[in-house]
């Protein structure tokens, strides 16, 4: 019996001023009758309704204090926004329990306990806190209040007290929804007061604070890695400083269901990023497991059509849920795939994490679902943005109803601070949408608006460069921009740091501004469309950093937004910012930062003048860098070089004058060409003249100064003083390896120098310690102008002038990613293992293919040859031509007509094989066509091997009968198919006839078989058990001969199979070159979509970065190239440039060697170990069948 219930029913009915006597009435003795049975068995309530502390660690409670402490609830029980009873458990005596009725919230209820004791209380994990009892929605009544007092013996007193209803004013709302954004905007106090009945009603969508996540399996992610193997990275040390702040991390998401511990194959680093407010962000870098997914191609909406029904409505909401994507449950087969490492140990998502490939597809098919009720009437959605809008306020009270009412069904929750309800005008997507219509963000357009006017020749040339770049779009551009043009006429390119100032007329004024007008409005600012890729422009100089966002539509490039900022005092410092990290920087800037509501999601081109750059996934990077890239990770973009002079919209940007900011570099006069460079740059950019590294003591110094490593031993060696070991320990690892050359180490001219002994001549010779930031200047010199040379011999001819740390695996790397040492030197690096093809019967699979005889005197030219690979029966058919008509005739009349139609018909790639007649052919008689991949006959190896055979038989005729060929080719045939198969051990005709067939030879000899009177039944009798017989020994043989031609083969053979993503060279077989000189592989990379079958290494691979058909090719033709740089046009054929001549060499005094005591001899140059070995041909290796429909 509910005691509640049935008090409440009591009263409800009775007069209010009564206090009923429990004698009255039977229903009162049952009630107090259960009362004392319920208190006598306390102890034994059943461990369903058990609440337990739900922490991983003990808890403590100081003395005198309360606390708010969560209880886990059996989960097999509740539901999310069940009515609970929450009383003290019998067995908890430490803490005071408050009794509440409370609502589950993910299968726990938040408890209140108080200390009353003079010491802290500890309530440990799992402790039994509090009991819990069901109470159903119809027992629960608002607007009154039952309360019960104990008077006297078997005397209770009731009483029914009023509180406040629905009418309460805005402070009685729950905390969580007072955020101001919530609170509508210009709203009366009618329209205030319908606002707080429904965000009341539906509170409970909104998070109550910021582990309160919701939680869907309506959609959930999957990791589709194919048959890829399980990516292990190493584990990526984390400060010792911030152990706790990961510890703290970690236990949050524990305990919010998010992670659990794991212990998977899959293991991926973790990264701290700090955020603006101080915190700190978990971020994992999946970028090894997202380059082996397969990507999901599920669109994002087309947001700009839908953009023109917003101008008729007048109210507005945006919705943002709490932390979307840890609310979308991660496929169970696929957790262990997020497995991350971290200080504490391994660990998975059981929600989707940040930094996945697919997951904004998953999150957008998630809201698309969960709301498509509402999409286009009166929702927008694109991934966490969810706009709301209608035509008036009561309308639009009932489409935030029906959005709320779908974000519960799916067990979703809103972040309520990010949420701006009943608005007249809300950003989206980069837009101010109100009830005036749609208009660009006018932050996207800042740094154009801002432009200050020109005071400077160098300003005036930079801004008409800019503006230069869209002329296309600004009508009577040239018109406009005289005044301007006018004031650089006679003016010559200042190369100092200094420019001449320009005298500023209202007529220049007048041009200026009305430039920076046409490029604020159409045509040139057009709207994003979400359905096409971007591109992105990034670049960063001294000043600051530039973007320009832009598109492709209607065959022009359109911009979308103009973004820049100068550069912060630690950034301007050069020991700490290369030029490499400041145009990453940019790069993250845009990305990560101001553009980020339009790439979050969509694909991404980020065009850069560093060329670095474009090797960013596979270079060494710092900690700050690796921070920066983990933050990239959650877009979809490809970086493309361009060279200075034609990235100018986003160069002028980064260098536009900036008032007011001290310590600001001006621009030099070398950067003054770029500036302007677009307005008549060439196509394209000739290479620099090689560098010339003679002997500059002055230059030398300026270099090493700049370098901090070099500099920092340069410094100790003048003072003469070796550092103590704490104090190398402060330094890099660089600095470290120099000092260990101390005894070596010495100053000449003030330049950083080693000295050492050839070990060939015995000579001293004198080497430079290179700087970091000259190596690459170093390699091209020594390598690429001097010939190519290998390893050893590079690394030769640089040790005898230069030395820096790591000097062999820097040439080493270099040589391996030199775009010229690729195409001509570089072998096959694998071969795969072979894999036969086994055919299960007699014209199961037939194999054809062209033999061309050249000889010009004959009347046919070629013979099509036809072989049933099971019982390696062969036909042959002389040709004067290799058409399909000829091809298809030849097969129908020769096979098909007489013998049925095959099963399977392969062949290889020939265009008369492909063609349309003999498709048509195979889909009249029912037969599969196959062919092998291309420049690969080792596919039709059951052909080619007849080929050889029939060559054979033709070259043992006389000289004067090899003319009539012809006429000898059905004899040969006859005897080759009634001769016994090495392989097979039957005769090929024994095996498609089941009998031997009557030769000539036999009947002149007397050694025909004679008939046995037999009746027909037993003929055929015998007759289908001998081919029973020789079909089954056929197919041991087969397979016997299979796996020892695979054997042999393997002996040999490397498997290294090819993962999606991964950049390839394919081998030229064409040799397009002049001979012996021309590149074994093609000069454009590809890249690998897919591998047909895991047993099989047949892989599909595109063009890298251009448009281009997909082509499907064996292992063996192609050659893993992840150094190779991205090509910016076509291959050069012209020659290396002539080699420089060697720099000449100072006169090192006598007694400055001394100083530096005894040198060491010059290590000798490490010799390779690789051993090539002959590569047999493979066979049969990469048939691939497909299906002809």
């Amino acid at each position: 019996m509910n005691v509640i219930a049935a008090c409440w029913e009591e009263l409800f009915h009775a007069q209010p001023t009564t206090a009923p006597q429990p004698t009255e009435a039977k229903e009162w003795e049952n009630i107090l009758a259960d009362c004392q049975r319920i208190h006598a068995n306390q102890a034994g309530w059943d461990q369903e309704d058990t609440g337990r502390v739900a922490c991983r660690y003990a808890l403590s409670i100081p003395a005198s204090s309360e606390a708010l402490v969560w209880a886990r609830l059996p989960a097999r029980a509740y539901r999310p926004d069940n009515w609970v009873l929450v009383e003290p458990h019998s067995t908890c005596h430490v803490v005071e329990v408050a009794r509440v009725l409370a609502t589950v919230q993910h299968g726990r209820v938040l408890v209140r306990v108080r200390n009353v004791k003079p010491y802290p209380v500890h309530l440990h994990r799992h402790q039994c806190l509090v009991r819990v009892t069901p109470v159903g929605p119809q027992q629960v009544r608002e607007g009154r209040d039952v309360w019960f007092s104990q008077v006297d013996t078997g005397v209770v007193e009731v009483g029914i007290m009023e509180v406040q209803g629905t009418d309460r004013p805005l402070g009685a709302m729950p905390n969580h929804l007072m955020a101001e954004p919530l609170q509508g905007e210009d709203l009366n106090e009618d329209q205030q007061q319908q606002l707080r009945l429904l965000l009341t009603k539906w509170q409970h969508v909104f998070s109550t604070h910021d582990e309160d996540y919701g939680c869907t399996n309506i959609v959930k992610h999957q990791i589709p890695t194919g048959d890829a193997p399980p990516i292990r990275e190493r584990y990526r040390p984390v400060p010792p400083t911030l152990y706790q702040e990961v510890r703290t991390l970690l236990r949050g998401m524990l305990d919010g269901g998010i992670i659990r511990e794991s212990s998977s194959p899959w293991a991926a680093p973790i990264v701290l990023v700090q955020k603006k407010t101080g915190a700190w962000r978990f971020c994992v870098d999946y970028r090894k497991l997202n380059s082996v997914t397969k990507k999901d191609a599920f669109p994002l909406p087309r947001v700009e059509d839908s953009l023109t029904s917003l101008t008729q409505s007048a109210w507005y909401s945006t919705l943002d849920l709490a932390s979307g994507y840890w609310q979308v449950q991660m496929e169970s087969a696929d957790r262990e795939k997020t497995a991350f490492t971290t200080p504490f140990g391994l660990f998975e998502w059981e929600r989707m994490p940040f930094g996945l490939c697919n997951a904004p597809a998953t999150f957008q098919r998630l809201m698309q679902r969960c709301l498509s009720g509402q999409l286009v009437d009166s929702t927008l959605v694109y991934l966490d943005d969810v706009l709301v809008f209608s035509q008036d306020f009561p309308t639009h009270l009932q489409h935030l109803e029906q959005v709320f009412q779908a974000v519960e069904k799916y067990g979703l929750k809103l972040r309520p601070e990010k949420c701006q309800l009943l608005r007249r005008e809300v950003k989206f997507l980069g837009h101010c949408v109100s009830y005036k219509g749609v208009s660009p963000d006018p932050e996207k357009v800042s740094a154009v608006r801002e432009w200050e006017p020109p005071k400077t020749v160098r300003q005036v040339r930079s801004f008409l460069g800019f503006v230069g770049y869209y002329r296309r779009f600004i009508k009577d551009f040239s018109k406009i921009a005289k005044p301007l043009n006018a004031l650089l006429v006679g003016v010559s390119r200042s190369r100092g740091r200094t420019s001449p100032s320009v005298l500023w007329s209202p007529e220049c004024e007048s041009a200026f501004q009305k430039l920076k007008q046409e490029l604020l409005q159409a045509p040139i600012l057009a709207y994003a469309d979400f359905s096409q890729p971007f591109i992105l422009y990034t670049d960063a100089s001294n000043a600051g950093l530039g973007a320009v966002l832009a598109q492709q539509q209607k065959g022009e490039e359109r911009v979308i937004a103009y973004a820049s900022r100068s550069l912060h005092p630690t950034e301007r410092n050069d020991a700490n910012y290369s030029s490499f990290k400041l145009e990453l920087l940019a790069m993250k800037w845009a990305l990560s930062e101001k553009f980020k509501d339009y790439l979050w999601g969509a694909k991404v081109v980020v065009v850069t003048d560093n060329n670095p750059l474009v090797h960013l996934q596979t270079a060494k990077l710092g900690a700050v860098e690796q921070r920066w890239v983990a933050q990239l990770a959650n877009f979809d973009y490809q970086i493309k070089y361009r060279p200075g002079r034609e990235n100018t919209n986003a160069d002028v940007l980064s260098r536009i004058p900036t008032t007011g900011m001290p310590g600001l570099s001006v621009p030099t006069a070398a950067e003054d060409e770029l500036l302007v460079g677009v307005v008549n740059a060439p196509g394209a950019i000739p290479e620099a003249a090689p560098t010339s590294w003679g002997w500059d003591p002055h230059r030398w110094q300026e270099l090493q100064g700049k370098d901090a490593d070099v500099s920092a031993v340069r410094d100790y060696r003048s003072q003469g003083a070796l550092p103590r070991a704490a104090q190398r320990k402060a330094h890099t690892h660089t600095v470290r390896q120099l000092l260990g050359q101390w005894g070596k180490l010495f100053l000449c001219e003030g330049v950083l120098c080693r000295s050492v002994h050839d070990p060939v001549t015995f000579e001293s010779v004198v080497q430079v310690v290179v700087p970091q930031g000259q190596v690459q200047s170093l390699l091209q010199a020594y390598h690429s102008q001097m010939g190519h040379q290998g390893q050893e011999r590079t690394l030769s001819l640089l040790r005898r002038h230069f030395y820096w740390p790591r000097m062999d695996t820097a040439v080493s790397t270099f040589i391996r990613s030199c775009p010229r040492c690729l195409l001509f030197k570089t072998k096959q690096d694998a071969k795969a293992p072979l894999v036969p093809i086994l055919p299960k019967a007699p014209l199961h699979i037939v194999a054809m293919d062209f033999l061309t005889l050249s000889r010009p005197t004959d009347r046919y030219q070629n013979i099509l040859v036809v072989t049933d690979l099971f019982t390696k029966y062969a036909w042959a058919v002389p040709t004067t031509d290799q058409t399909a008509t000829t091809t298809a005739r030849a097969l129908w009349t020769t096979v098909i007509q007489s013998f049925g139609c095959p099963e399977t018909l392969h062949s290889d790639q020939g265009p008369n094989f492909e063609s349309k007649v003999v498709q048509e052919l195979c889909e009249l008689y029912g037969c599969k066509k196959t062919h092998t991949t291309p420049y690969h006959p080792q596919g039709n190896g059951g052909c080619e091997r007849f080929n050889q055979t029939l060559l054979s038989l033709l070259g043992t005729l006389e000289a004067e009968e090899q003319s009539r060929w012809v006429d000898h080719l059905p004899s040969l045939l006859q005897a080759y198919n009634n001769s016994i198969h090495s392989i097979t051990g039957y005769a090929p005709a024994y095996l498609m006839f089941g009998r031997h067939v009557r030769l000539p030879v036999d009947m002149l000899l007397g050694t025909a078989p004679t008939g046995v009177a037999q009746t027909t039944s037993e003929w055929v009798g015998q007759h289908h058990q001998r081919l029973h017989d020789a079909y089954r020994r056929v197919s041991e043989h087969l397979g016997t001969a299979a796996a020892k031609s695979k054997r042999l083969y393997d002996r040999t053979a490397r498997e290294a199979p090819l993962l999606p993503g991964e950049r390839v060279l394919v081998r030229d077989c064409r040799r397009s070159g002049k001979g012996k000189l021309s590149d074994h592989w093609e000069n454009r990379p590809h890249v690998v979509v897919r591998r047909h079958h895991p047993d099989r290494p047949v892989y599909t691979v595109r063009p890298e970065g251009r448009p281009g058909p997909e082509r499907v090719l064996h292992r063996n033709l192609l050659h893993p190239c992840p150094n190779y740089p991205t090509p910016t046009g076509e291959a050069s054929s012209s020659r290396p440039a002539p080699v420089p001549p060697l720099m000449g060499w100072a006169v090192v005094p006598e007694a400055t060697r001394a100083a530096a005591g005894d040198p060491d001899p010059l290590p000798p140059p490490r010799r390779s170990q690789r051993n090539t070995q002959g590569q047999p041909p493979q066979r049969y290796g990469d048939w691939v069948p497909t299906s002809r429909s």
